[in-house]
């Protein structure tokens, strides 16, 4: 994530807004599939991942020592605020569906589908975890700095979740 600092550190101190924008390339569908999977609809994570990034470009100067998860952190609060307004509640069990491929097999699909079922099974936070960690693509160091805990916990903890993913996979193919 060093490219990241590095990026905006030039936004900061010289106005770069081609580093900015570098910046929110890198970021931007990340955080708009982090959002569609915590539960948004389509344009909801649209008008979210804006005002996200329009609040951090507002505080990021001030400390550039974790921007990724600053990032995340301010879209997650974002998320939760218009969840409370709408007086819902963000699931990512309620995560949308990513349309089918054109040349997916069937087996593919019916896997991916599986998996999807057995991680609704998982309490919310360690779906955010798996989510955030293999869907997503974020570092474990990354998901502390979202989650504000130590890496090792976060490390521990996505184990621990897909240790008992692999535990319910093998329950079922057993049936």
């Amino acid at each position: 994530m060093d490219q990241a600092r590095q990026l905006l550190r030039k936004y900061c101190r010289r106005g770069d807004t081609a580093a900015f924008n570098s910046f929110y390339r890198s970021q931007a569908d990340r955080l708009w599939r982090f959002l569609r999977a915590r539960g948004c609809n389509e344009q909801d994570a649209y008008d979210l991942l804006g005002e996200a990034f329009l609040r951090f470009i507002q505080v990021v100067c001030r400390d550039l020592r974790a921007p990724v998860a600053l990032l995340y952190r301010i879209a997650i609060n974002l998320q939760i605020d218009h969840y409370r307004r709408q007086q819902a509640s963000p699931l990512v069990s309620d995560m949308p569906e990513p349309p089918p491929g054109p040349a997916e097999p069937a087996a593919a699909r019916e896997r991916r589908e599986f998996v999807r079922a057995l991680l609704k099974t998982l309490p919310e936070g360690e779906q955010n975890l798996l989510l955030m960690r293999y869907w997503i693509g974020l570092t474990h160091k990354e998901i502390a700095g979202v989650l504000q805990l130590p890496a090792g916990t976060v490390r521990r903890q996505c184990a621990q979740a897909m240790k008992k993913l692999k535990q319910r996979w093998q329950e079922e193919d057993r049936e």
